[in-house]
């Protein structure tokens, strides 16, 4: 799924490649900002390091050179804002640890675009644009447990396409929740021919948030539940765990599984709720 983000990147990268002093450190800035998404995504990694160290050192040698023009209020603030996000790309390079005040925050509503995140990792940015936009999304759990769905699911659908078994995911800042015991939780729901559970948790299993729905499926595919008022938390192979917006007590849903999306309708109030016919 980051192929895309990665030729994007190193297009900008060669672009930059041909920077000399006294030119302008635009296209150097934008590849160095478009390593923050890089880095989010966990496709820095797949970045042979010949590449890296190569911007990395135009990149120390053009954020020296930056602010030595002539330009007005808007241009010089539109500058500070792209060398930040420069610097940031940098230090991602350079493979130095987020600062501390970087930590994810716990958020129970979505706090960016879904769309926006897809089309981060699908490389359909610019450079600034998805800097700036993954330097947001690692301050957020939710950010970051989408990102880390879609990338669960691109990699899913990839291994059931060439049959390749094991998986390696890497995603920055970002840590998996602990998949939860459905013996705690009520089911609410079941897919029996495709051996799918949903089971809901509400209590003080989380001292911030108390109301989860997970979905527990035979199949070794990852999952993927999508409806009005749920935020996926996680996701692996035959589990998906969200949370749920306070006060839904229906949900028309659509569980993914692999390729394959099954309808689903769950009534939370009841003891158990069954699919389609």
């Amino acid at each position: 799924m980051t192929d895309a983000l990665i030729r994007g990147w190193r297009t900008r990268a060669e672009r930059a490649a041909s920077w000399a002093p006294g030119a302008d450190p635009e296209p150097v800035l934008e590849a160095l900002a478009m390593c923050v998404a890089l880095e989010l995504t966990g496709a820095l990694a797949a970045v042979p390091g010949a590449e890296r160290d190569a911007l990395r050192k135009t990149g120390q040698r053009a954020l020296l050179n930056v602010g030595g023009r002539d330009l007005d209020e808007d241009e010089l603030e539109a500058l500070r804002m792209s060398a930040a996000i420069a610097r940031d790309g940098l230090r991602a390079l350079s493979g130095r640890p987020l600062p501390r005040e970087e930590a994810p925050r716990r958020d129970a509503r979505p706090t960016l675009p879904v769309s926006d995140l897809r089309r981060l990792i699908e490389g359909e940015l610019d450079g600034f644009a998805a800097g700036a936009l993954a330097m947001r999304a690692r301050r957020s759990d939710v950010a970051l447990r989408e990102v880390r769905a879609m990338l669960s699911l691109a990699a899913g659908h990839s291994q059931r396409a060439s049959g390749a078994t094991g998986r390696t995911l890497s995603l920055a800042a970002a840590e998996a929740a602990r998949v939860l015991d459905p013996a705690a939780g009520r089911t609410v729901g079941a897919l029996d021919d495709i051996g799918a559970e949903a089971v809901l948790f509400e209590g003080p299993v989380d001292p911030d948030i108390d109301r989860r729905l997970a979905v527990y499926a035979e199949d070794a595919a990852p999952l993927r539940l999508v409806g009005e008022g749920l935020t996926t938390e996680d996701v692996r192979e035959g589990y998906w765990i969200g949370l749920v917006a306070d006060g839904v007590e229906t949900l028309e849903a659509v569980l993914h599984v692999g390729d394959v999306t099954h309808a689903w309708t769950l009534d939370l109030c009841l003891a158990s709720s069954t699919g389609p016919e």
